[in-house]
């Protein structure tokens, strides 16, 4: 398959999957929104901390695995045996990874949270009832994955769209009942159970489309899969820098929940352009993986240069209009009482065009077979991001948290470059 026709069926899928992001968008920023105007700046800052502090947790005690089932998918999705084992026995091994990690959480939440986080409202059972639906959310990334891998960006649209509406529908009703926060956080975790259930269906009617085994012909990996899943993980941990959450959790705990209701507002309005980047980046990686496996580096660079392009046109343009109208957008959506994130927000919308222009690092590094090259640039930058972060909290608040945001993309940016080249002039070699 030539080049022209990859970028076809990127791009075909691309409105497939973008499609999908912008509806599940629609409905995740009607949830927020209504949250945040009918909880106020303080309560839904405490809302925001208590789901950032599961969901950094769980990246540090639960295995990142879609990234290498989605790798050794690719490899042996032409034998149906070896798909249906892979897959089996990766969703098995999230949850069960999960499921540590919600122990581990839930422990530790109940002996020291309240001492953590010293708030008039009781934050540990928030965080309980959050972290025992969340179980179950890498096993969906791991779904997420192995769709994209077969190309089924249909039942992507409709598992993520319902989801995200879904969750919708039940904050809504858990609001029409009462403001607090203990059954609010029930709503949404029963929103992550239930897309749990929906993809399960997807991804069974998908083995069966394919004529695939659905049993556990055995409970063995591919060679190197487990040292791959090691390698991934590890590296997601050091790059916690990236994680969306971990500011909201540290603003939380450095200046308190009031500013951290401010930064999750500006962050919430950005994921606008997170959008944009977020399809391309699903699609990229086989399709990256597809080329190098075949040796065609040359289709691989110019496959980066024409999306980054495209990609960077269409960010740009949506930024322009958030950078500009940052005060009106703020107060439109989220209302008066949040309008001192409108300099947060502006600088979150620079930050996340530089992290759009630099989506295709991870996925090309990964595909190049150098997963320990996102260590390197994932420590150099956690350092920066950590080293600058508490300061700049302290002296600006959740301005500062925008501003050491954006020195992490711009570092991100700058050392992936050069490791792109290092590793592809290996592979070269």
């Amino acid at each position: 398959m030539g080049i022209l026709e990859i970028q076809k069926r990127i791009v075909k899928n691309f409105k497939i999957l973008g499609l999908t992001k912008v509806l599940s968008g629609i409905a995740s920023a009607l949830t927020i929104f209504i949250l945040a105007r009918e909880l106020g700046v303080e309560k839904f800052g405490i809302l925001s901390i208590a789901i950032a502090f599961v969901e950094v947790l769980n990246i540090v005690l639960s295995l990142r695995i879609w990234e290498a089932t989605t790798k050794f998918l690719s490899d042996v999705k032409k034998d149906k045996e070896a798909s249906a084992n892979l897959i089996l026995n990766s969703i098995a091994l999230a949850i069960k990874s999960s499921s540590f990690a919600c122990f581990i959480i839930c422990f530790f939440s109940y002996q020291y949270s309240n001492s953590i986080f010293n708030y008039q409202i009781d934050i540990t059972k928030i965080i309980i009832i959050y972290s025992l639906f969340y179980v179950v959310f890498t096993a969906n990334e791991v779904i997420d994955g192995i769709l994209r891998t077969f190309n089924d960006y249909k039942r992507i649209l409709f598992n993520n769209v319902t989801s995200n509406f879904i969750r919708l529908l039940l904050v809504f009703i858990a609001l029409s009942f009462s403001d607090d926060l203990t059954l609010i956080i029930t709503a949404m975790g029963l929103s992550i159970l239930l897309s749990f259930g929906i993809k399960i269906y997807s991804l069974v009617g998908l083995m069966r489309n394919s004529n695939m085994p659905i049993d556990f012909i055995n409970k063995k990996y591919p060679s190197k899969f487990m040292t791959y899943v090691f390698s991934t993980h590890f590296s997601n941990v050091i790059n916690l820098a990236n994680e969306k959450n971990l500011g909201v959790l540290l603003v939380g705990y450095i200046v308190g929940p009031f500013y951290a209701g401010l930064f999750k507002a500006a962050r919430s309005i950005v994921k606008i352009i997170r959008r944009i980047m977020d399809p391309l980046l699903d699609i990229a990686y086989p399709e990256f993986i597809s080329l190098v496996n075949k040796g065609r580096l040359n289709d691989l660079i110019k496959l980066i240069a024409r999306s980054t392009k495209i990609l960077g046109l269409i960010s740009l343009a949506v930024g322009a209009v958030l950078f500009i109208l940052s005060e009106e957008i703020i107060t439109l959506f989220f209302g008066i009482k949040y309008i001192d994130a409108h300099t947060a927000l502006s600088l979150l919308v620079i930050a996340s065009l530089i992290n759009n222009i630099s989506y295709w690092i991870t996925p090309a590094i990964l595909a190049l077979g150098k997963p320990r090259y996102l260590l390197i640039i994932s420590f150099f930058v956690s350092v920066i991001y950590i080293a600058t972060l508490y300061p700049l909290v302290i002296n600006f608040n959740h301005d500062g948290a925008a501003l050491s945001g954006l020195l992490r993309a711009f570092s991100v940016f700058l050392i992936g470059i050069i490791l792109f080249r290092k590793a592809l002039k290996k592979k070269i070699i």
